[in-house]
């Protein structure tokens, strides 16, 4: 590969620092390792111009995986309704529950499930749980 050659004036500073970082690096000659800053410079710059070319490319990415969760999600609601549907068929036809009885509960549970941030424990409504006081009223 055919080298051309660059007559390059450097400040003091400048150039104490290249001697200093020369030390650092595998570079065994000034030329060598002006050559490397500047390749390494030349990589710098565009990079900065693939960031505008891979920007949307992760934007776009990151919208496909939080539509394939919410997909996921919502199947998984969709399933759990499904049996929960067929619970409530099954207590509704082996029990004779009054209407009013429901709506008193439905008001109960929600606020019961607001309060507690939807975590709900069997062990809250065994045995002199108070769960049904506001419900028979």
């Amino acid at each position: 590969m055919k080298k051309n050659r660059f007559n390059t004036y450097l400040d003091e500073d400048l150039s104490k620092k290249m001697t200093a970082a020369m030390e650092l690096s595998d570079a065994s000659s000034e030329s060598e390792f002006i050559r490397n800053a500047v390749e390494f410079y030349i990589g710098y710059i565009f990079s900065e111009k693939s960031a505008d070319y891979l920007s949307p490319i992760i934007t776009d990415t990151m919208k496909e995986i939080q539509y394939s969760y919410e997909q996921r999600v919502s199947e998984m609601l969709f399933k759990t309704a499904v049996e929960l549907s067929k619970i409530n068929h099954v207590l509704a036809d082996s029990f004779k529950i009054p209407r009013s009885y429901l709506e008193g509960l439905t008001a109960q549970t929600a606020r019961e499930v607001a309060e507690n941030n939807g975590i709900i424990h069997l062990e809250q409504y065994v045995n002199g749980g108070d769960h049904h006081a506001e419900a028979d009223h």
